[in-house]
């Protein structure tokens, strides 16, 4: 068996076994903290955010109990996943266990020994971009070094074999998207996405996200493990927690009722949200998103697998 990833064609390894109960990506969010104030920003992170209480013991864990249930790939995301100390060792475990690994990552500022890892282990790179403008860029993200910084990183990954895929998202009315797309494909970038502002964190004027604003993907086979050992169906349900891997392991909450009926809401919200823009298929698909779907939201999963609306 084989999984393709859009960058390439990974074996299974034969002695992994298959995922149970609908349980083959994770996003674990490793921080709250992040150099940029984005307008926008589902997590509502920033720089003057924390960590959370989660350890990179527990972190540890949480990839043990994902391996162990047949998870196949891990986003780490935030925030900015780079500004987490201990972000390198949990891309070694993640690998001695067999699992693939993406990094969501702003790129402004990358350490020299989180590049090592990253060529070292084979991650990907995902990045939010916006403009060609480093002044339109600014006032979407609040950092005016933001634009070059990531710009250049980009193309140093690109450079060092490291495969990078963007997410666009549409914030400003005259936002040069166009303009940008252009940019990134003459640095190399092959894998952009264009999505439309989704009403979460900073751009949630209500209590909860609307069901109605996710892609669909999250009533299927993801999860989301928070900063402070949250679990949520994805990144954008903020306020639907179904779980805690502080207080029980992931599997119990891959078990519990609690899960089944968030993914029965979510499925029955996005019903009629299930096609691409373009018509092919649904986002019940395995899509490859975030930030930047149209709708597609497990990322390197560039082929679309329809399960017929069964979640």
């Amino acid at each position: 068996m084989t999984i393709r990833t859009g960058f390439d064609i990974h074996p299974l390894p034969a002695e992994k076994p298959a995922p149970k109960r609908g349980i083959t990506f994770l996003w674990l969010e490793l921080t709250g903290r992040c150099q940029l104030n984005c307008t926008h920003c589902y997590a509502d992170s920033g720089p003057t955010k924390s960590h959370g209480t989660m350890t990179t013991s527990d972190w540890l864990s949480v990839i043990d109990d994902a391996a162990d249930m047949g998870v196949r790939d891990i986003q780490f995301i935030g925030g900015e996943p780079t500004l987490y100390p201990a972000l390198p060792e949990l891309i070694r475990h993640a690998s001695s266990r067999g699992i693939a690994t993406e990094v969501y990552s702003n790129l402004v500022r990358i350490r020299a020994d989180i590049w090592d890892t990253l060529v070292e282990y084979r991650v990907r790179l995902a990045t939010s971009y916006y403009t060609d403008q480093p002044e339109q860029h600014t006032l979407i993200t609040g950092n005016a070094l933001a634009h070059k910084r990531t710009t250049d990183n980009i193309s140093k990954a690109i450079a060092l074999g490291i495969p990078v895929r963007v997410g666009m998202v549409s914030v400003l009315e005259d936002q040069r998207i166009d303009e940008a797309r252009q940019l990134l494909t003459d640095l190399g970038v092959q894998y952009i996405d264009v999505d439309h502002v989704r009403r979460a964190g900073r751009a949630n004027t209500e209590a909860d996200t609307p069901l109605e604003e996710l892609c669909g993907q999250c009533a299927g086979d993801v999860l989301a493990v928070y900063p402070d050992g949250a679990v949520r169906p994805c990144v954008f349900t903020r306020s639907l927690q179904v779980g805690d891997v502080l207080k029980s392991s992931l599997r119990q909450v891959i078990d519990s009722p609690q899960l089944a009926t968030a993914r029965t809401a979510i499925g029955n919200a996005t019903m009629e949200n299930h096609s691409h823009r373009d018509g092919s298929c649904g986002p019940n698909c395995s899509p490859v998103c975030h930030p930047g779907c149209d709708p597609r939201c497990v990322p390197g999963q560039f082929v679309c697998r329809p399960r017929g609306g069964q979640y």
